[in-house]
């Protein structure tokens, strides 16, 4: 194989893990293992899909453990299904942060930046999502100017992820 060859099958392997991403797929997504709360064990986190109900906290996800079995469990509400791709991914890895022990919502944003390793635009994108929206998990209301409160908390906790 020639090197232009190489050059365009690396390229076409590219674009197709770009698309993925776009569409909402990422490396984060594609298996979730988190600790249960019983045996203290590495196991699969269970996706739940409750995107016809709205959260009372106006979250788009959130962790638990199964009750009985202690099984990590993510539950996604309506806010998740009406978000872009993008945001999609990013909530998906926020809340898998939380099931590998990043419990404050500041530490699982890092995580899931970390994990997700987007671009500068990317990253932007998201950024301008979460405060044009006023997304924001520490509280129940919806206030002006949330959104850019959570993100700024985020860019002090790790500059090196969320200013790029």
């Amino acid at each position: 194989m020639g090197s232009s060859q190489r050059l365009r099958f690396r390229f076409c392997w590219l674009s197709i893990f770009l698309a993925a991403l776009l569409i909402g797929g990422s490396p984060a997504s594609a298996a979730c293992i988190g600790f249960n709360s019983k045996t203290k064990q590495r196991q699969s986190v269970q996706q739940v899909y409750r995107t016809n109900v709205s959260h009372p906290r106006r979250h788009f996800a959130e962790s638990r453990h199964d009750p009985a079995t202690g099984r990590p469990i993510t539950i996604y509400y309506r806010r998740y299904a009406q978000a872009p791709a993008y945001m999609k991914s990013f909530v998906r890895a926020h809340e898998c942060c939380h099931h590998l022990g990043n419990r404050d919502e500041i530490a699982a944003n890092c995580c899931a930046l970390k994990q997700l390793r987007l671009s500068r635009s990317s990253t932007a994108a998201l950024r301008n999502y979460i405060i044009s929206r006023d997304v924001n998990s520490e509280t129940r209301s919806n206030y002006k100017g949330q959104g850019s409160k959570f993100w700024s908390k985020t860019e002090r906790r790790c500059p090196s992820v969320a200013r790029r």
